[in-house]
């Protein structure tokens, strides 16, 4: 088994429908038996993250939540994280406020809090307005990209995403690809020991950078930029297995 640690995002990913999650868990289950590492690597909180994987009784090393803004052991003990500076959230909620027909979300290192100046892990956006969430991701990038990672999700790709689009704002250094190079520095692991697995556009960076897989049902966009495509997780893992 070449590749020796796996990190995956959760929703598209892990978890595409309920019928497939017990063959998903058990095939992550084989292959940390096999001595491979298994991150969770995904945009949701740790509160959010913690409940699916109690829920599933999912298997896992170390859970990346927030976009890459923080990396938690198998004990749920914060190792590393990385937050948006407190003037530049004053910044990006002024530019905010002057937006109608949204709905905003401070997150910390456990889940939703409301917001008092102090430094955010991330900022989530939420809008029915399609041509608004992506005039918003344009502007926030060009306003404030040298200090922040921002990512939009649509309907149907997102776990809570029903009718409204979704836009996440990261730090600059936060971001999936950079906690996986923050967490195999601590590991002392090499990029060649990596695969990593996703199906939104805020995976295509690691997937880029690791030569990574999607899912069969993960945006064009993704599949673009994947090495290889996979029904589901169980079959990628079992691939990982016999090559």
């Amino acid at each position: 088994m070449k590749k020796e640690i796996v990190f995956s995002d959760y929703d598209g990913t892990i978890y595409i429908v309920r019928d497939e999650m017990c063959e998903n868990v058990k095939a992550i289950g084989k292959y940390r038996d096999l001595g491979g590492k298994f991150v969770i690597i995904t945009g949701r909180s740790k509160t959010s993250a913690s409940n699916v994987i109690k829920e599933y009784h999912i298997p896992y090393d170390y859970v990346i939540c927030n976009n890459g803004a923080i990396i938690f052991n198998r004990d749920m003990e914060k190792i590393y994280d990385q937050g948006i500076p407190t003037d530049i959230t004053d910044k990006i909620i002024r530019y905010l406020e002057t937006k109608k027909n949204i709905e905003i979300f401070f997150y910390d290192e456990a889940d939703k809090i409301p917001y008092h100046h102090q430094e955010l892990l991330k900022i989530r956006i939420r809008t029915t307005d399609y041509t608004l969430a992506q005039t918003m991701e344009d502007e926030i990038n060009r306003l404030f990209g040298e200090d922040i990672i921002v990512h939009s999700a649509f309907p149907g790709m997102y776990y809570d995403n029903h009718d409204y689009v979704i836009i996440d704002i990261v730090s600059r250094k936060a971001g999936k690809e950079n906690a996986i190079k923050k967490l195999l520095e601590i590991l002392n692991m090499q990029k060649e020991q990596v695969v990593t697995m996703g199906d939104g556009r805020n995976d295509i960076a690691m997937i880029r950078e690791y030569n990574g897989y999607s899912m069969e049902t993960a945006e064009n966009e993704v599949k673009k930029v994947a090495s290889k495509i996979f029904k589901n997780i169980a079959e990628a893992l079992e691939y990982l297995r016999i090559n």
